[in-house]
């Protein structure tokens, strides 16, 4: 195995279990936990690029091979995903306990209904664009397609599991990392076509979008 490859594995694997612990073994608000991810993730990056300098920042995000038609495809599944996220929150609404979730936002997070618009905002355009950039645009683009097709998407369901497992039941946390792993897997096969993460970036939006709608219900 190539040193750039054992590098990402254990520096991104490393600098999720240190998100995972900061997220509930630091009592701190929602803005210093996303400051320290924010920078871990570029701290992480630029290291790999300073020893391997096999990486740039702007090959991800190039527009060259996205077509008119790449445009329209890509709206597409993003308003797919979702319409496929609003689904699947009402059929497992009976399950969830909306009030755990509340409590864990407001009171561990320190998020309030004065805040929550100006963190949706954040979580739509900046969180996506930080997760898309990470896991798919760095690791999934710098390793091999096999493993990165492997371990990308679990690295990613796994990160988000400590931010949720506060809300819910064990079965829906089950259910919610498969979910989250499919995601991943599906976001590297819409990217795979223009080497660019603008595809899942847009479709992460459009969920993000459904996500903060669903939680203007629990504020407002």
């Amino acid at each position: 195995m190539k040193k750039n490859t054992i590098f990402i594995m254990v520096s991104t694997l490393v600098t999720c279990c240190l998100l995972a612990f900061i997220e509930h073994g630091i009592e701190t608000n929602y803005l210093i936990k996303t400051g320290i991810k924010v920078t871990l993730f570029f701290l992480n990056v630029w290291i790999y690029i300073k020893i391997f300098q096999n990486f740039r920042f702007r090959d991800v995000l190039s527009m060259e091979k996205i077509t008119h038609k790449e445009w329209k495809r890509i709206v597409t599944l993003g308003a797919s995903s979702a319409f496929i996220l609003l689904v699947a929150y009402i059929i497992c609404l009976p399950y969830i306990n909306l009030d755990s979730i509340m409590d864990d936002l407001t009171n561990r997070l320190g998020i309030t209904t004065t805040t929550y618009i100006i963190v949706g905002i954040y979580i739509t355009f900046g969180n996506s664009f930080l997760e898309e950039f990470f896991f798919r645009g760095f690791i999934f683009f710098n390793l091999p397609r096999r493993l990165a097709y492997l371990f990308s998407p679990l690295l990613f369901a796994a990160y988000h599991i400590p931010m949720i497992m506060l809300w819910f039941s064990p079965l829906i946390i089950v259910i919610c990392f498969i979910g989250l792993w499919l995601i991943g897997v599906v976001f590297h096969l819409v990217n795979e076509r223009t080497a660019t993460i603008w595809a899942s970036w847009i479709i992460h939006i459009c969920a993000d979008v459904m996500i903060i709608l669903i939680g203007l219900t629990l504020f407002y």
